[in-house]
Protein backbone atom coordinates (compact mmCIF):
# COMPACT_ATOMS: atom_id res chain seq x y z
CA UNK A 1 0.00 0.00 0.00
CA UNK A 2 2.94 2.67 0.68
CA UNK A 3 4.23 1.71 -3.13
CA UNK A 4 0.92 2.43 -4.60
CA UNK A 5 0.61 5.65 -2.87
CA UNK A 6 3.97 6.93 -3.08
CA UNK A 7 3.52 5.92 -6.94
CA UNK A 8 -0.09 7.96 -7.54
CA UNK A 9 1.72 10.66 -5.58
CA UNK A 10 4.70 10.67 -8.19
CA UNK A 11 2.31 10.24 -11.04
CA UNK A 12 0.06 13.11 -10.20
CA UNK A 13 3.10 15.34 -9.76
CA UNK A 14 4.38 13.78 -12.91
CA UNK A 15 1.24 14.98 -14.92
CA UNK A 16 0.94 18.30 -12.86
CA UNK A 17 4.73 19.03 -14.18
CA UNK A 18 3.38 18.15 -18.16
CA UNK A 19 0.28 20.62 -17.35
CA UNK A 20 2.58 23.70 -16.44
CA UNK A 21 5.16 22.90 -19.58
CA UNK A 22 1.80 22.52 -21.49
CA UNK A 23 0.64 26.03 -20.62
CA UNK A 24 4.18 27.69 -20.50
CA UNK A 25 4.55 26.07 -24.64
CA UNK A 26 1.17 27.62 -25.36
CA UNK A 27 1.05 30.86 -24.40
CA UNK A 28 5.05 31.69 -24.11
CA UNK A 29 8.01 32.20 -26.10
CA UNK A 30 11.38 31.11 -25.30
CA UNK A 31 14.23 33.79 -25.39
CA UNK A 32 16.80 33.34 -27.57
CA UNK A 33 20.46 33.59 -26.62
CA UNK A 34 21.99 33.79 -30.21
CA UNK A 35 19.89 35.84 -32.52
CA UNK A 36 20.11 33.55 -35.37
CA UNK A 37 17.29 32.89 -37.67
CA UNK A 38 17.48 29.00 -37.02
CA UNK A 39 17.43 29.50 -33.12
CA UNK A 40 14.36 31.91 -33.36
CA UNK A 41 13.03 29.31 -35.82
CA UNK A 42 13.41 26.04 -33.38
CA UNK A 43 11.91 28.64 -30.55
CA UNK A 44 8.87 28.92 -31.96
CA UNK A 45 8.54 24.81 -33.32
CA UNK A 46 10.42 23.07 -30.44
CA UNK A 47 9.14 22.74 -26.52
CA UNK A 48 10.68 24.88 -23.75
CA UNK A 49 12.34 21.75 -22.96
CA UNK A 50 13.84 20.64 -26.44
CA UNK A 51 14.55 24.05 -27.43
CA UNK A 52 17.05 24.43 -24.52
CA UNK A 53 18.77 21.30 -25.86
CA UNK A 54 18.73 22.60 -29.17
CA UNK A 55 20.01 26.23 -28.05
CA UNK A 56 23.31 24.58 -26.49
CA UNK A 57 24.44 22.60 -29.26
CA UNK A 58 23.70 25.60 -31.30
CA UNK A 59 25.73 27.32 -29.04
CA UNK A 60 28.81 24.66 -28.95
CA UNK A 61 28.43 24.45 -32.84
CA UNK A 62 30.35 28.23 -32.73
CA UNK A 63 33.34 26.59 -31.33
CA UNK A 64 33.69 23.44 -33.84
CA UNK A 65 36.61 23.40 -36.77
CA UNK A 66 35.47 21.69 -39.82
CA UNK A 67 38.03 19.90 -42.15
CA UNK A 68 37.86 18.56 -45.60
CA UNK A 69 38.21 14.58 -45.28
CA UNK A 70 37.36 13.74 -48.75
CA UNK A 71 34.96 14.25 -51.59
CA UNK A 72 33.73 12.21 -54.37
CA UNK A 73 30.72 12.74 -57.04
CA UNK A 74 28.15 11.08 -54.37
CA UNK A 75 29.37 12.01 -50.70
CA UNK A 76 31.57 14.89 -48.98
CA UNK A 77 33.19 13.72 -45.63
CA UNK A 78 34.44 16.42 -43.22
CA UNK A 79 36.24 16.01 -39.86
CA UNK A 80 34.81 18.36 -37.20
CA UNK A 81 36.88 18.91 -34.45
CA UNK A 82 35.98 20.54 -30.87
CA UNK A 83 38.58 21.58 -27.98
CA UNK A 84 36.74 20.47 -24.86
CA UNK A 85 38.50 20.18 -21.10
CA UNK A 86 42.17 20.75 -23.01
CA UNK A 87 41.33 17.70 -24.90
CA UNK A 88 40.38 17.86 -28.99
CA UNK A 89 37.59 15.79 -29.77
CA UNK A 90 37.07 14.68 -33.28
CA UNK A 91 33.64 13.36 -35.14
CA UNK A 92 33.05 12.79 -39.13
CA UNK A 93 30.13 14.18 -40.64
CA UNK A 94 29.33 13.08 -44.19
CA UNK A 95 27.08 14.64 -46.23
CA UNK A 96 25.22 12.73 -49.07
CA UNK A 97 24.39 15.14 -52.23
CA UNK A 98 22.10 13.00 -53.70
CA UNK A 99 20.14 12.52 -50.80
CA UNK A 100 20.66 16.12 -49.39
CA UNK A 101 21.22 14.36 -46.11
CA UNK A 102 24.16 14.64 -43.71
CA UNK A 103 25.12 12.70 -40.97
CA UNK A 104 27.19 12.56 -37.89
CA UNK A 105 29.56 9.67 -36.06
CA UNK A 106 28.28 10.46 -32.45
CA UNK A 107 24.95 9.45 -34.00
CA UNK A 108 23.16 12.25 -31.39
CA UNK A 109 20.62 12.71 -34.23
CA UNK A 110 19.56 9.09 -34.29
CA UNK A 111 19.30 8.84 -30.39
CA UNK A 112 18.18 11.96 -28.95
CA UNK A 113 16.11 13.28 -32.22
CA UNK A 114 18.02 16.77 -32.62
CA UNK A 115 20.84 18.06 -34.83
CA UNK A 116 24.29 17.86 -33.36
CA UNK A 117 27.02 20.39 -33.14
CA UNK A 118 29.03 18.71 -35.61
CA UNK A 119 25.98 18.98 -38.21
CA UNK A 120 25.00 22.52 -37.01
CA UNK A 121 28.94 23.37 -37.54
CA UNK A 122 28.52 22.23 -41.72
CA UNK A 123 25.10 24.09 -42.07
CA UNK A 124 26.92 27.18 -40.35
CA UNK A 125 29.73 27.07 -43.05
CA UNK A 126 27.22 26.40 -45.81
CA UNK A 127 25.54 29.07 -44.56
CA UNK A 128 22.07 27.53 -44.47
CA UNK A 129 19.54 30.17 -41.94
CA UNK A 130 16.70 27.76 -41.56
CA UNK A 131 16.60 23.86 -39.95
CA UNK A 132 15.27 21.99 -42.65
CA UNK A 133 12.10 19.80 -42.26
CA UNK A 134 13.21 15.92 -42.21
CA UNK A 135 15.49 17.02 -39.30
CA UNK A 136 12.64 18.22 -36.90
CA UNK A 137 11.01 15.77 -35.36
CA UNK A 138 7.49 15.67 -34.47
CA UNK A 139 7.58 14.35 -31.17
CA UNK A 140 9.94 17.30 -30.15
CA UNK A 141 7.15 20.34 -31.52
CA UNK A 142 4.42 22.19 -29.51
CA UNK A 143 2.26 20.53 -31.89
CA UNK A 144 2.44 17.13 -31.00
CA UNK A 145 -0.46 16.34 -29.08
CA UNK A 146 -2.60 17.88 -31.55
CA UNK A 147 -2.62 14.99 -34.06
CA UNK A 148 -4.67 11.79 -34.48
CA UNK A 149 -4.02 8.92 -32.50
CA UNK A 150 -4.77 5.31 -33.39
CA UNK A 151 -5.56 1.98 -31.93
CA UNK A 152 -4.18 -1.13 -33.34
CA UNK A 153 -7.45 -1.55 -35.56
CA UNK A 154 -6.80 1.93 -36.97
CA UNK A 155 -9.55 3.09 -34.95
CA UNK A 156 -9.05 7.02 -33.67
CA UNK A 157 -8.27 7.23 -29.72
CA UNK A 158 -10.20 10.56 -28.59
CA UNK A 159 -8.85 12.39 -25.26
CA UNK A 160 -10.89 12.59 -22.45
CA UNK A 161 -9.40 15.43 -21.34
CA UNK A 162 -10.76 18.82 -21.81
CA UNK A 163 -7.48 21.40 -23.15
CA UNK A 164 -9.37 24.43 -21.76
CA UNK A 165 -9.73 22.36 -18.69
CA UNK A 166 -6.59 21.30 -18.57
CA UNK A 167 -5.26 24.88 -18.71
CA UNK A 168 -7.11 25.83 -16.04
CA UNK A 169 -6.37 23.53 -13.88
CA UNK A 170 -2.68 24.28 -14.56
CA UNK A 171 -3.57 27.93 -13.25
CA UNK A 172 -5.19 27.63 -10.54
CA UNK A 173 -2.61 25.15 -9.27
CA UNK A 174 0.41 27.53 -9.87
CA UNK A 175 -1.50 30.09 -7.83
CA UNK A 176 -2.54 27.93 -5.46
CA UNK A 177 1.37 27.07 -5.09
CA UNK A 178 2.27 30.98 -4.67
CA UNK A 179 -0.78 31.48 -1.88
CA UNK A 180 1.29 28.59 0.39
CA UNK A 181 4.54 29.34 -0.08
CA UNK A 182 3.09 33.02 1.39
CA UNK A 183 1.19 31.75 3.86
CA UNK A 184 4.30 29.46 5.00
CA UNK A 185 6.27 32.44 6.11
CA UNK A 186 4.63 33.22 9.44
CA UNK A 187 2.15 30.92 11.61
CA UNK A 188 -0.88 33.04 11.32
CA UNK A 189 -0.88 32.92 7.22
CA UNK A 190 -0.95 29.36 8.30
CA UNK A 191 -4.19 29.41 10.16
CA UNK A 192 -6.20 32.25 8.33
CA UNK A 193 -5.03 30.10 4.56
CA UNK A 194 -6.43 26.54 6.60
CA UNK A 195 -9.25 28.27 8.30
CA UNK A 196 -10.06 29.53 4.58
CA UNK A 197 -9.50 26.38 2.65
CA UNK A 198 -11.76 24.24 5.21
CA UNK A 199 -14.52 26.86 4.43
CA UNK A 200 -14.05 27.27 0.37
CA UNK A 201 -14.25 23.17 0.68
CA UNK A 202 -17.41 22.97 1.75
CA UNK A 203 -19.01 25.63 -0.17
CA UNK A 204 -17.63 24.06 -3.09
CA UNK A 205 -18.72 20.53 -1.58
CA UNK A 206 -22.34 22.16 -1.49
CA UNK A 207 -22.26 23.56 -4.56
CA UNK A 208 -20.99 20.64 -6.26
CA UNK A 209 -23.75 18.24 -5.05
CA UNK A 210 -26.40 20.64 -5.79
CA UNK A 211 -29.81 21.79 -4.52
CA UNK A 212 -31.08 18.52 -5.40
CA UNK A 213 -30.03 16.37 -3.24
CA UNK A 214 -30.85 18.07 -0.30
CA UNK A 215 -34.41 19.03 -1.26
CA UNK A 216 -37.34 16.07 -0.03
CA UNK A 217 -41.14 17.57 -1.31
CA UNK A 218 -39.70 21.34 -2.98
CA UNK A 219 -37.85 22.22 0.30
CA UNK A 220 -34.21 22.71 0.67
CA UNK A 221 -34.07 24.35 4.26
CA UNK A 222 -35.53 21.89 6.43
CA UNK A 223 -34.90 18.04 6.51
CA UNK A 224 -38.45 16.26 5.75
CA UNK A 225 -39.33 12.92 7.24
CA UNK A 226 -41.84 10.89 6.22
CA UNK A 227 -44.32 9.09 8.35
CA UNK A 228 -46.30 6.13 8.32
CA UNK A 229 -49.17 5.84 6.06
CA UNK A 230 -52.65 5.92 7.78
CA UNK A 231 -54.58 2.45 7.90
CA UNK A 232 -57.19 2.69 6.15
CA UNK A 233 -60.15 -0.73 6.16
CA UNK A 234 -59.79 -2.81 2.68
CA UNK A 235 -62.92 -2.61 0.01
CA UNK A 236 -65.54 -4.92 0.84
CA UNK A 237 -65.03 -5.63 4.26
CA UNK A 238 -67.65 -5.72 6.97
CA UNK A 239 -68.02 -6.30 10.61
CA UNK A 240 -68.29 -9.24 12.60
CA UNK A 241 -71.56 -10.73 13.46
CA UNK A 242 -72.55 -11.27 17.20
CA UNK A 243 -74.37 -14.16 18.48
CA UNK A 244 -76.85 -14.42 21.21
CA UNK A 245 -74.49 -16.06 23.78
CA UNK A 246 -71.94 -13.18 23.36
CA UNK A 247 -74.99 -10.59 23.68
CA UNK A 248 -76.25 -12.36 26.82
CA UNK A 249 -72.59 -12.26 28.35
CA UNK A 250 -71.94 -8.18 27.59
Amino acid sequence: MDFIIRFERALSHQRQKELVADHVDAFEVAQCILPMPMNKQMATLYTRTMFQKFEQELIQSTACFLELKTEDASKVVFNVSERKNWETRVAEVVYVKDSDHASCSCKRFEFVGIICKHILALFRKDQIEYMPDKYILKRWKKTAKFGLVSDANGNEIKDSADPGLLIKRSTMSRLASDVVEDALMCEEGCERLSETLKSLQVKLKLLKDGPSNNEVGGSSSQTQYMKDPKRVRCNGGSKRVTGAKEKAMK
